[in-house]
């Protein structure tokens, strides 16, 4: 009988996901090791090497990815908080709120497309831009990869 081909993989997280990613790991027989807690108080983040079978690797972290929920971009001036996962949106969705309206990006194949947008539009998108520019852009980068919906903000 062959051997399933063994994993490793380094991930960083939250100190408040660790206990997800334990049960999650011992759910699909995957061993971890903490690395290391990095950053500066009052925020750290954990780093943990996740060992086992790779498909049982490759769920967890996809299982984490789906815990931490869509995107949220806020392209207002003065916006406290530019980028962030949020549990309040479904993971493979992405809110980008322009001046004038918000635009919803939809991940139609997440798995293997919600990382590539989610490190890609940063750089792309200016602050202080439109709901168009958003769209375009968007729709420009990614094509049929994701559908793109715009809502104008008419005050109403």
């Amino acid at each position: 009988m062959a051997k399933s081909p063994q994993d490793s993989r380094k991930i960083v997280v939250e100190p408040g996901e660790v206990p997800f990613v334990l049960e999650s790991a011992a759910a699909h027989d995957v061993t971890v090791h903490r690395d290391q807690l990095r950053g500066i108080e009052p925020v750290s983040t954990v780093i943990l090497t996740l060992f086992g079978v790779v498909t049982a690797v490759s769920t967890v972290q996809h299982l984490l990815e789906q815990r931490r929920g869509g995107q949220l971009i806020d392209l207002r001036p003065g916006a406290e908080v530019l980028f962030r996962r949020t549990r309040d949106l479904m993971y493979g969705i992405v809110v980008v709120i322009a001046v004038d309206g918000k635009v919803t990006v939809e991940v139609k194949e997440p798995e293997g497309m919600f990382g590539k947008v989610i490190a890609t539009l940063p750089r792309l998108l200016p602050t202080g831009g439109s709901a168009q520019q958003v769209v375009r852009t968007v729709s420009g980068t990614f094509g049929s990869d994701v559908s793109v919906a715009e809502t104008k903000d008419d005050g109403t």
